[in-house]
């Protein structure tokens, strides 16, 4: 009877330990996102040759947060995360360094439009066109 009563209460601990913290972990709130207007902004001194990229959050809205967000903090943007601060390549090489902010996007982006298209589900473009709308 002891023995039965203290692997009860074990289990029982065990389950408050690591079961219950868990549980409103996935129905949290996720951080309220900018409008589908929101337009990804270029770094300042930068001079795109092409157009700004409009995102649509709403449509990303199934997507984690940190997928894009990795440093946690889902109000810094890439360039000001320190990741992905490089604004002026200078070679080939740092042109294909992550640290280029261009790079960390087309990555991301093109990146997980071409793994939804493999899987044949529903993705957003992987021409340049398809983001960087002509004038």
């Amino acid at each position: 009877m002891k023995k039965s009563m203290i692997l009860t209460l074990a289990i029982a601990a065990l389950i408050v330990a690591f079961i219950l913290p868990t549980i409103g972990v996935a129905d949290a709130p996720k951080a309220p996102a900018p409008g589908d207007d929101y337009m990804i902004p270029k770094p300042e001194g930068y001079e795109p040759k092409v157009q700004s990229i409009p995102f649509e959050h709403s449509v990303h809205e199934d997507i984690d947060c940190y997928h894009c967000h990795h440093t946690g903090d889902v109000t810094e943007g890439c360039m000001d995360s320190g990741c992905h601060d490089l604004i002026h390549p200078e070679s080939p090489e740092e042109r294909r360094d992550i640290r280029f902010f261009e790079k960390a996007y087309h990555d991301q982006c093109i990146g997980c439009h071409r793994d939804l298209r493999q899987k044949e589900e529903p993705t957003g473009p992987v021409a340049c066109v398809g983001c960087h709308p002509r004038d």
